[in-house]
């Protein structure tokens, strides 16, 4: 019975980093504030119809819509303008910042107003959804107020299935959603007051890190800052892999190791637990021919319905994918220990033409 006990602790691990997921409220009636949309944009020509599309059909209008073009080598400048954005060409990217800090920073120098929704390209709103986006940061309002929102993920192709585990494990890591966790930001929308922005040094501060948005919530909190992560179902959405499977196993390689790294040292104990479980469950069924076979046949059920309950509000995960998790388990593994092996030899991976 020791090795049902030990898989099914998974199941408590598992609750432990993501114990609830909450999401923006509805629309309510508020004073509505002024604000600026920036968005980084290097390449994006298929995306920024989308994004932008989104942004024009909403009730709630921005006073101005910033797109930092990054060297772009695609039509992503005259996209922008045909859609009535204004567009910035970035200026030659400093020594030590990469390309997202550097295009935010310099947007938000440009911006007219006093609050700022920074956005990746490859986002979207659902209808609604820039304005519940405002409402909940008006009704949650302080002068240091910070919001910050995980898209639900728009899985479209069968091979971005394999993104399960990453997307869960972003946010249990990212998203202050566990027994344990402090709140954190997500690196696709931020909605933060300018002066609080600049207070913390903006993205100057974290200008030479990939994963920027959990460095700037550490300064954040030593600032006393307010911050409410939500995650985006119902709201705002995101399509980051359209291009294939090796633009997702670039992506998840690039950075994730270094979000272990600034994770919380117990948030990580629980996750390194709660995967050790979801591989000895199955293994152990598949190798065991005792009484306890039954037993953990249910744990093993109860691991992918408990993945699934939790997925499905981060993304349009199937319930197979979940019944088949050791498939994206193992895809999880690789690309991590891929990503170790990159950074133990000091080799770059590849994005958007850039070493990162």
């Amino acid at each position: 019975m020791i090795w049902t006990a030990i898989s099914a602790a998974g199941i408590l691990a598992g609750a432990l980093l993501l114990r609830h997921v909450p999401k923006c409220g509805p629309v309510a009636h508020c004073d509505f504030p002024e604000f600026s949309i920036i968005i980084p944009a290097r390449n994006e020509a298929t995306n920024l119809p989308i994004l932008l599309g989104s942004i024009a059909q909403s009730r709630l209008q921005p006073v101005e819509t910033l797109v930092i073009d990054d060297a772009s080598t695609d039509n992503t400048a005259a996209i922008a303008k045909s859609f009535g954005a204004r567009v910035l060409p970035s200026n030659a990217l400093p020594h030590g910042w990469t390309g997202k800090t550097w295009a935010c920073y310099q947007g938000a120098k440009q911006s007219k107003t006093d609050l700022l929704l920074f956005l990746d390209a490859d986002v979207s709103f659902l209808p609604g959804g820039l304005e519940r986006v405002i409402t909940t940061w008006s009704l949650q309002f302080n002068p240091k107020t910070v919001l910050s929102i995980l898209p639900y993920h728009n899985v479209s192709a069968v091979y971005e299935q394999l993104s399960i585990i990453f997307n869960l494990l972003m946010a249990a890591g990212a998203g202050s959603f566990g027994v344990f966790s402090s709140p954190r930001l997500f690196g696709q929308s931020l909605l933060i007051p300018k002066q609080l922005y600049f207070e913390v040094g903006g993205h100057q501060s974290v200008k030479g890190f990939v994963l920027e948005n959990l460095r700037l919530a550490h300064l954040l909190h030593r600032r006393q800052a307010n911050i409410v992560p939500l995650v985006g179902q119902g709201t705002i959405q995101m399509r980051m892999f359209s291009k294939g499977f090796q633009q997702m196993t670039r992506s998840w390689s690039k950075a994730f190791l270094q979000g272990a790294k600034d994770s919380s040292k117990l948030v990580v104990f629980l996750s390194v637990y709660w995967i050790s479980a979801l591989w000895f469950c199955p293994l152990l069924v598949i190798g065991h021919s005792s009484q306890e076979l039954m037993s953990l046949v249910v744990v093993y059920l109860v691991l992918a319905l408990q993945l699934y309950l939790v997925a499905r509000q981060l993304g349009k995960y199937h319930l197979l994918t979940c019944l088949l998790y050791p498939i994206p388990l193992a895809y999880y593994c690789i690309v991590f220990g891929m990503s170790m092996i990159n950074q133990a030899t000091g080799r770059k991976t590849l994005w958007k033409g850039r070493q990162v």
